[in-house]
C-alpha cells in the first residue's frame, strides 16, 4: 500500500500469534496456532518458544499448550490502568485504605488467570503474603468466592469460571461450598475469617457492569485482632458505597 511504512515481519507474526492467544478462550497447541494462522509448524514452534522466553507465552507443562504470559498479563494490567474506572477504583480504595488503615486491591477477571489483582494499597503493614499486581486470587480467598458467588449462576459463565480455577474446580461439586456462595451473594459480600492465612481477615464486595455481572471485585484485609465489630462494618458500608459510586462511573 503507498504510504505504508514498513514494519519487521517477524514482529508483525510475532502479534499475530499473540493476538490469537489472547482472543481464546482457551490454551492453544502448537498445531492449533500453525493452522489457524497458516504457517508450518517448524516455524511457529520458533516464535513460540521466543515468545516464551520473553515471558509474553507461557507454556502448560502437562498439556503443552500456549497461553499469555507473566510479561503479557503486565502489559494489560498496564493498560486496564489508564481504564477512567479502575482509575477512580483506586482513589476510592486508598480512602478507604488510610482511613481504617487496613491493605485494599481491586481486581478483574480473566477468563485463562481468573480473579486477577491490578491495583494493591497497603496501609496495614507488610504481611509478606507474596502479594502484588497480577496476582491470581484462589478460589480459597474471599475475593475468589466473590467471583464464584456471581459467576456461577450463569451455566456458560459457571463453565469458564470452573476451568479458570481448574486446581481447585472440585470444591463446586460440594454442597457446603455451594451454600457459601449461596449467602455470598444474599449478604452481598464475601468475608473470610483467620483463612487462608491464619490471623488475617479480608472482605470482597463486587462492582457489576450495566449488564448486571460482576465486573471486577474491590477488597479490604487486615489483622483480625485490629478490626472490631463496629470496624468490619464501617468498611464493609464504605466499599458498598465505593462499589455503587464505581458502577454508577462504568454505566457514563
Amino acid at each position: 500500500m503507498a504510504g505504508q511504512q514498513r514494519g519487521i515481519q517477524t514482529v508483525e507474526l510475532s502479534g499475530e500469534i499473540l493476538n490469537l492467544i489472547c482472543r481464546s478462550k482457551k490454551s492453544l497447541s502448537l498445531s492449533e496456532i500453525a493452522e489457524t494462522l497458516g504457517l508450518a509448524p517448524g516455524s511457529t514452534y520458533k516464535y513460540l518458544i521466543s515468545l516464551q522466553r520473553t515471558g509474553l507465552l507461557k507454556r502448560n507443562e502437562s498439556t503443552l499448550e500456549f497461553e499469555a504470559g507473566s510479561l503479557s498479563l503486565r502489559l494489560g494490567i498496564a493498560k486496564i490502568s489508564q481504564n477512567e474506572v479502575v482509575a477512580q477504583s483506586r482513589h476510592l480504595l486508598t480512602q478507604i485504605a488510610e482511613k481504617y488503615e487496613v491493605n485494599v486491591f481491586s481486581s478483574l477477571w480473566s477468563d485463562l488467570n481468573g480473579p486477577t489483582v491490578v491495583f494493591y494499597k497497603e496501609s496495614a503493614g507488610f504481611f509478606n503474603l507474596g502479594f502484588r499486581l497480577g496476582n491470581k486470587m484462589a478460589l480459597s480467598t474471599a475475593t475468589g468466592r466473590l467471583f464464584a458467588a456471581y459467576k456461577s449462576i450463569d451455566v456458560e459463565e459457571n463453565h469458564i469460571l470452573q476451568k479458570a480455577f481448574l486446581p481447585e474446580q472440585e470444591q463446586f461439586l460440594d454442597p457446603i461450598f455451594q451454600q457459601d456462595l449461596t449467602d455470598i451473594r444474599a449478604l452481598s459480600y464475601s468475608a473470610l475469617i483467620d483463612t487462608p492465612t491464619p490471623g488475617i481477615s479480608s472482605y470482597a464486595v463486587p462492582v457489576f457492569n450495566s449488564a448486571g455481572q460482576i465486573s471486577f471485585a474491590i477488597t479490604a484485609f487486615a489483622k483480625t485482632q485490629q478490626l472490631s465489630p463496629e470496624k468490619i462494618q464501617q468498611i464493609l458500608v464504605e466499599l458498598k458505597v465505593a462499589a455503587r459510586n464505581l458502577q454508577e462511573s462504568s454505566y457514563a
